[in-house]
This record gives C-alpha cells, structure tokens and sequence, in this order.
C-alpha cells in the first residue's frame, strides 16, 4: 500500500488540528459528520482521537478508490465500533443521496474540486466546515486570494466562525482559509 505522504505534512495536519480546535468550541457532541473529498480521512482520525467532540458517526468519502482502504486502515479502531467510521469511494459532485441525514458536512479540499456541485447539494439550514488555500500547486482548480474571496465563494447564511492561518517555510508559503456556519 502506497501512501501519498503530503496527507502528513505539517500544513495538512495543522489545518486539520485548526478545524478540530474551532468544532470543539462550538459543539460537545454531534450524531453524523460527513467528510467531502475526505483522502485519508486524517480529519476523522483527528476528531475521534481528541476525544473532545462525543461523534456518533463519521463518513469520509473521496472519488480516488485507493483512499478508501487507507482510511478504513487509519480509522480501523472507530470502523469496528458500530461503524463509528466508513470511508466510502464517491465523487461528491454526484448526487449524495442521504446527504440530508448529517448534522455536519466537512470539505478540508475545497480547492481540488472542479465545481461547486458538491456544495449546492448540501440543504440549506446544514452546518458546514470548510477549508481552502491559496497555494499555487498543480492539483488546485479553484484558487482564493483571500479570506474575502473564499467567504464569497461559498456563502452561508450564518458564521459562525471565519479565520485564515499563514503557514511560512524556508522557501514557501500559503494561506489557509477557513468558514464554519450554517448554509
């Protein structure tokens, strides 16, 4: 099994702690999370271990069929629990058939995503976490420049929380961006 090492580093981690860290001040417990284009399903990891946010159920889907084992690997001690965790293969631009049925939806990927099906899907009153960058790379289709275009691009009725985080190297840099509110 190949892993895609990126999942690991140091800006998808700490984005992913950020998430975990502004949920736990808004919520104590939550039935279903589902996580749009979920990869490894780091943020499911991240968010059970805490242990800080009680969470019934978390879905993690992602169209790239070789994250599906790897997230049912990392998230093996929830998966056996009564299904605590599955990752499931699906492209989030196709309809979501029970969609409605989660307290939460999760998009840590925003920029990977060739349009916002995916988003217009999710029923209005839904609370959404979502995360984007504007890091030049390869992979990204949508680009924000800023926190003000990221909040344009998905508006929500209300926030509940709004933030970006600078993540600075030695020879690079990017902005993360960050809307937690109800669409």
């Amino acid at each position: 099994m190949l892993l895609n090492k990126d999942a690991f580093s140091s800006g998808q981690i700490s984005s992913k702690l950020w998430l975990c860290e502004e949920l736990e001040k808004l919520y104590t417990s939550i039935d279903n999370v589902l996580i749009l284009g979920g990869w490894y399903a780091i943020t499911a990891f991240l968010l059970k271990s805490r242990n800080n946010i009680e969470i019934k159920k978390i879905v993690s889907l992602d169209i790239d069929p070789e994250c599906e084992p790897v997230a049912d690997l990392i998230n093996e001690n929830w998966k056996w629990q009564d299904w605590q965790f599955k990752a499931y293969t699906q492209d989030c631009n196709k309809k979501i058939s029970d969609i409605k049925n989660y307290d939460i939806v999760i998009n840590t990927s925003t920029e990977h995503f060739e349009n916002l099906k995916w988003f217009k899907q999710i029923p209005k009153g839904k609370t959404v976490v979502l995360q984007g960058a504007d890091m030049i790379h390869d992979d990204h289709i949508f680009e924000f420049h800023t926190l003000e275009d990221f909040i344009k691009t998905f508006p929500l009725r209300e926030i509940l929380y709004q933030g970006s985080k600078n993540f600075r190297y030695p020879d690079w840099g990017f902005n993360r961006f960050m809307l937690i509110g109800v669409k």
